[in-house]
């Protein structure tokens, strides 16, 4: 029993010696594990002092590279030019007619009481674009955008809005200056378009679909320039001469219609006009007007509030191959000049009926569009040179063109509030009218009678009732017969149709 008690007391010293030293061998173990960690953690402390703020600069100066690598000539363009394209939101107005009934026909008619059509106006806003050009507010887009405009609301990128006004337009070169008041605006440069290469870059600037974005800031496409001096065939009812167009690739949907097209360096080289289409939107071809023109109408507008037209004089028709062998003329291409007016530039310079002119000032003039063309951007006052040849023989003559008269210039005022023009040769040629019968429409006193008439200027007013007029002075005579609250008929010519209008004074 003794000596079970001392074999389990030797246990125990064993266990709690061995105890002892296993608590002392583990207390220095976790006092240097504490300082490791505490150490480690001071290096990576200094290491995050010292690694991470260069992984940091590393990335920036990666950022900064790219972001400048990315900044090409197309980025550079659209920074330059984006703040000056504006939307433009356009009101205008039509007038509808309600056509008259059988039972307004009867009371006319037969109890002579005087029913007329019903007039209603339809307001209607149509989308385009524009570019201020000038830092005092002058915008270029096309005529077309603000043709018989109402209102005109302007919206700039940054947000501002204005009311634009119409300062003048020309439709034959489908080119508008619009203007808006404002402080500090930006304003794009305008390059050169005779300045230009197939291929190089073009960008096109606009807000197509207008507000559907719900962004005023412009959307920018990129394409190249796919051809120069395009002519457009035209119809025989447009208004507008599309010659000598630029042409690109770059995406040109509705809405873009006024807006820049700029080269690589952020000038203005165009204003988008059109495109062809199959599927009205964009297919890659559409046209600009070069900017080079546009500059010339702008400047008149500005100047003198419209495109100051050059007289030269001369009426011309195209040199067919068929006309030509009947004439026996030399050449097959060029125009025939068919009458001059007198005391013209045209006839002080000697041209004659049957001259085929073939150049002006070096360009060669082909057909009537091309004569059209030039005579239209040269400048009064500003000599031209034109080749001609006269029985087979080349021949040129110098001449200054005159400022073109207007019908208004020469118009009488009658009591309607009607201004109206004798049909002279000079005025028949200009208008195309073939029978010199008649006075023409010049313009309508806004304040008058006549002011809600449904006439327009070039109208032709060829009968009063059943009298036919051959002149303003039968027109005149005709006119005092009629008293307040008459009811009376015009029989009118536009565009070469005859109608009738009832009017009452």
């Amino acid at each position: 029993m003794a000596k079970r008690a001392a074999i389990y007391f030797s246990i125990v010293f064993i266990a709690i010696i061995l105890g002892m030293y296993a608590g002392y061998n583990l207390l220095p173990d976790n006092e240097l594990s504490l300082q490791s960690r505490n150490q480690s953690d001071s290096i990576a402390q200094n290491m995050d002092a010292t690694i991470i703020p260069a992984q940091h600069s590393d990335v920036s100066e990666r950022s900064r590279r790219i972001s400048d690598e990315r900044r090409n000539a197309i980025v550079k363009a659209a920074e330059k030019v984006s703040p000056a394209v504006v939307s433009l939101s356009v009101t205008q107005e039509r007038v509808l007619r309600r056509p008259r009934s059988i039972l307004d026909e009867f009371y006319s008619d037969f109890w002579g009481w005087y029913n007329p059509p019903r007039n209603y106006i339809q307001k209607y806003t149509t989308l385009g674009s524009g570019v201020i050009f000038d830092p005092e507010g002058y915008i270029l887009t096309n005529a077309h955008v603000v043709q018989d405009a109402k209102t005109i609301r302007v919206i700039i990128p940054r947000g501002d809005e204005y009311d634009g006004v119409v300062i003048g337009m020309d439709n034959t070169m489908d080119v508008a200056v619009v203007k808006i008041e404002g402080d500090n605006l930006p304003h794009a440069k305008l390059g050169d378009s005779d300045d230009l290469i197939i291929g190089e870059w073009a960008i096109a600037f606009g807000n197509p679909f207008g507000y559907l974005m719900e962004d005023t800031e412009p959307t920018v496409t990129a394409g190249v320039i796919s051809a120069l001096h395009r002519d457009i065939k035209r119809d025989p009812n447009q208004v507008q001469i599309f010659r000598d167009m630029i042409q690109t690739d770059a995406a040109i949907n509705p809405g873009n219609s006024g807006g820049p097209l700029v080269n690589a360096v952020g000038e203005v080289i165009g204003i988008n006009t059109f495109i062809f289409t199959s599927s009205k939107g964009s297919e890659g071809i559409g046209f600009a007007i070069p900017i080079n023109r546009a500059k010339v109408i702008a400047g008149d507008i500005i100047e003198h509030g419209e495109v100051v037209k050059a007289w030269v004089g001369v009426y011309v028709q195209t040199v067919t191959p068929m006309l030509a062998q009947s004439l026996d003329l030399s050449i097959q291409k060029g125009v025939i000049v068919t009458a001059v007016d007198d005391d013209s530039p045209a006839s002080e310079a000697g041209l004659r009926r049957g001259d085929v002119i073939s150049k002006a000032n070096d360009e060669l003039i082909l057909n009537d569009t091309d004569w059209e063309e030039f005579e239209t951007l040269s400048r009064p006052g500003e000599s031209i040179n034109i080749s001609f040849i006269r029985d087979g023989k080349e021949q040129s003559v110098s001449l200054t063109p005159k400022k073109t008269q207007s019908l208004l210039a020469e118009a009488k005022l009658d009591k309607f509030g009607l201004y109206v023009v004798d049909i002279t040769s000079a005025v028949a040629r200009r208008l195309k009218i073939r029978n010199n019968d008649g006075v023409v429409v010049a313009g309508k006193d806004p304040n008058s009678v006549a002011a809600s008439w449904d006439l327009q200027p070039d109208d032709v007013i060829r009968q009063i009732g059943s009298f036919n007029i051959t002149d303003s002075e039968k027109y005149f005579d005709l006119i005092d017969r009629i008293d307040k609250g008459d009811r009376f008929t015009l029989v009118i010519e536009r565009d070469g149709l005859l109608f009738y209008h009832t009017v009452r004074f």
